[in-house]
């Protein structure tokens, strides 16, 4: 049988952040408890939009917590019952308010052992029912397994980071360049790097014999990216 479809967006969200299958496995042993990972159900057993008490979504979110994943889906203009809404929010915490409890949910090293510290350290749940956490937690990592193969890390952007522009690229090299030039079409950008190249490293790899240099330079020159 294959991961059920909401725990499965979990999984990659969480592959993606760096957790390894274990630690995912963890995670989803206790959303099985808490919710059977049903995105829309509210504590109690109603399903539909938050109803504001109790808990709500795939981790059961209360209070102050289902207010922010609330407001962190009304910011986005989406709902906060859409499973790939609270996947996102998963880990909008753990990089985060939560990230203590990241910090120790990476040290695990079983799924048994993932699934105990999350329910300590981030659901903080007040019926424990660990055995159960654990015990799905262990039969949940093969399914964990095959539906993240091939997902590679990637770290998150912090918040207000931003890609620096070929230009600013080019002056932390040393090279003085306007912004104008960086602007130019991909292929002039690719023979601007190798010209920087050619001009700041070669230098230090030629030999110093003159009748050697140029020719290696002159090898250099077709370069094309």
């Amino acid at each position: 049988m294959s991961l059920n479809p909401n725990a499965a967006i979990v999984a990659r969200k969480l592959k993606q952040q760096g957790f390894t299958p274990a630690q995912i496995a963890g995670v989803l042993g206790n959303f099985q408890q808490e919710s059977s990972f049903n995105p829309r159900i509210n504590e109690g057993g109603a399903v539909g939009a938050p109803m504001g008490r109790g808990g709500y979504g795939l981790a059961q979110w209360t209070g102050d917590r289902q207010t922010s994943l609330i407001n962190f889906a009304k910011k986005q203009k989406r709902d906060p019952g859409d499973p790939n809404l609270q996947a996102d929010f998963l880990a909008h915490e753990l990089s985060g308010p939560e990230s203590r409890a990241a910090d120790i949910l990476r040290k695990a090293q079983s799924p048994e052992q993932a699934a105990l510290v999350f329910r300590q350290h981030y659901e903080r749940a007040g019926i424990p029912k660990d055995e159960n956490r654990m015990g799905a937690a262990r039969s949940l990592l093969p399914k964990v397994q095959k539906v993240t193969e091939g997902i590679e890390f990637s770290a998150p952007r912090l918040p207000g980071e931003r890609r620096q522009s070929v230009a600013e690229i080019l002056r932390s090299a040393g090279v003085d360049i306007v912004d104008d030039q960086a602007e130019e079409a991909p292929s002039t950008k690719a023979n601007t790097l190798v010209d920087a190249f050619k001009q700041m490293v070669l230098p230090s790899l030629l030999p110093s014999n003159p009748i050697l240099s140029p020719g290696i330079m002159n090898i250099m020159n077709p370069i094309q990216l």
